[in-house]
């Protein structure tokens, strides 16, 4: 016996019905790009350099307090493409081949600076990594500067036009990324470090295990032509379809255990199969600022304090200017995770302002951990203010008494008690923001739209095991079948460049 139950379109379940207007212009416009109408984003503003400093635009960057300072050291060269294995580094014409050569060279306070180009580490293994990946006790790291984005005769800095990336592809590895570990022994009461990552893509899309794209098989999950893949195929998935890429391993995209003055800003978080940030911070401040996260599984950020209870006031971080969109949940059958970003325990000030948060499976914005001590949890500031929203399943989730949580839409984030002292200024995204919309690459805006989940179940009486299982008085089993028209598909990872700039003042703005 079968029963198909065929579920409404996630696009209208994620979508209020105040905004289902807003909702139906977004998928008129992924229909007409599809169909050729729409043209692509101009890139003759995406010309301008970036100087060594790595900072952000100036509507980002003043938008907050605090700027990490710039760390005082040697400074390294790295070139892919121009560098050699034997060089010291120390020059731009003696620039080193590897990056995790210069990592594992650099001593505290010292800058590297990498041209465009793919980095896999040492003889290619497909990861780079400052300490040991969850060994940050013993594997203690350094506080360096890594910035990307520079031509290969080291003339210019431009991370949107020398792209400096991650992106391995038939390696198979069992950790982040890229993991860096800064920390300071445990009773140094010194000064702490500064840790700076800037001008990086981030990429699994050529690493991770997808259907092949089949737009005439439901089975692959590829909504519609134009998506380059089918969908993500999870760990213990083993579906009956041709197949592309190669691992299918749970790994990080950035995993960090830090401490002091970190800065991660102006990179791209593409394909991230378990995260695009997973950090943990001990006492100090962490910014994470115009960065794009885009078609990440699990969660695009989420970052935990590690501080005894009577240090949490030491710990702060702010995410600010980022532009989060697609994050996935955890498998196929979207039961959990999905969360564009996490609010987490630990940590007494978290800011969370100025970004976009658009088409995220489960929630843009988390907050459901509550401190073990009530007294922590009540000086707790879980800021989140003047942040756009759109087409999430929910634009806040938050915890409740009872087994379900809530989803608060960005119009009632003020009513919600767990957010604040700043709670104001959050909002749907306003009509006129095309050049953001067409930014994004069509033909998958149009499949998450149209998102549907099948599902279908099966009982088999006179199957073996359950035969089996009546002799011995257990249980019958069935059998589900759960086939989504989309999930977690590979992004094109060029045309995430394209989101920079798009929304002034909001999301990631135009690196400087």
């Amino acid at each position: 016996m079968k029963k198909l139950s065929i579920f409404l379109a996630l696009a209208m379940a994620f979508a209020p019905a105040a905004n289902a207007q807003f909702f139906n212009n977004l998928k008129n416009k992924a229909k007409e790009a599809v169909q050729g109408a729409v043209q692509g984003a101009t890139n003759a503003a995406q010309k301008a350099a970036q100087n060594a400093s790595g900072t952000v635009s100036s509507a980002a960057q003043s938008a907050t307090a605090s700027v990490v300072p710039q760390a005082k050291g040697k400074t390294f060269y790295v070139s892919a493409t121009t560098g050699s294995a034997r060089a010291d580094g120390l020059s731009p014409t003696t620039a080193m081949k590897d990056l995790q050569k210069a990592i594992d060279t650099a001593e505290d306070n010292d800058i590297i600076n990498v041209a465009e180009g793919n980095y896999l580490g040492n003889m290619d293994r497909g990861y780079i990594e400052s300490g040991r990946f969850g060994n940050a006790t013993h594997e203690l790291g350094k506080f360096i500067s890594i910035y990307g984005g520079w031509s290969t005769d080291f003339s210019e800095r431009d991370v949107i036009k020398h792209v400096t990336k991650l992106q391995p592809t038939s390696q198979k590895f069992v950790t982040p990324l890229m993991n860096i570990n800064a920390r300071r022994p445990y009773g140094y009461t010194g000064p702490v470090g500064t840790l700076i990552i800037d001008g990086l893509v981030f990429d699994f899309g050529e690493n991770n295990l997808y259907c092949a794209a089949d737009v005439n098989n439901e089975l692959t999950g590829t909504p519609n032509e134009g998506v380059l893949t089918g969908r993500f195929i999870e760990p213990d998935g083993a579906p009956n379809c041709p197949k592309v890429g190669y691992a299918n391993g749970d790994e990080y995209g950035l995993h960090m255990d830090v401490e002091g003055n970190v800065r991660v800003s102006n990179c791209i978080f593409v394909n991230c199969r378990d995260y695009g940030i997973a950090a943990m911070m001990g006492k100090g401040h962490m910014e994470i600022c115009n960065n794009i996260f885009i078609s990440c599984r699990y969660a695009s950020c989420q970052v935990r304090g590690t501080t005894n209870d009577n240090d949490i006031d030491k710990v702060s971080l702010d995410f600010h200017h980022n532009t989060v969109l697609f994050t996935w949940t955890r498998t196929k059958a979207f039961e959990d995770m999905g969360q564009g970003f996490r609010f987490m325990n630990g940590i007494r000030t978290i800011n969370v302002h100025n970004n976009i948060f658009g088409c995220n499976s489960n929630c843009a914005v988390e907050r459901v951990y509550y401190e073990t001590n009530a007294s922590i949890e009540k000086l707790k500031q879980s800021n989140l203010y003047d942040n756009y929203f759109f087409a999430n399943k929910r634009d806040l989730e938050i915890a409740s008494m009872g087994a379900a949580t809530i989803s608060v839409p960005a119009a009632r984030i003020e009513e919600a008690e767990q957010i604040g002292p700043k709670y104001e200024g959050n909002m749907e995204m306003p009509e006129g923001n095309d050049a953001f919309i067409n930014a994004i690459d069509q033909p998958y805006l149009e499949g998450f739209l149209s998102l549907k989940i099948m599902s279908s179940q099966s009982y088999n009486a006179n199957s073996a095991a359950n035969q089996v299982n009546r002799a011995f008085g257990l249980n019958q089993q069935g059998t589900e079948i759960v086939r989504p028209s989309m999930y977690c598909n590979k992004y094109p990872w060029e045309k995430a460049k394209d989101l920079f700039g798009k929304v002034p003042g909001y999301g990631a703005q135009m690196p400087q």
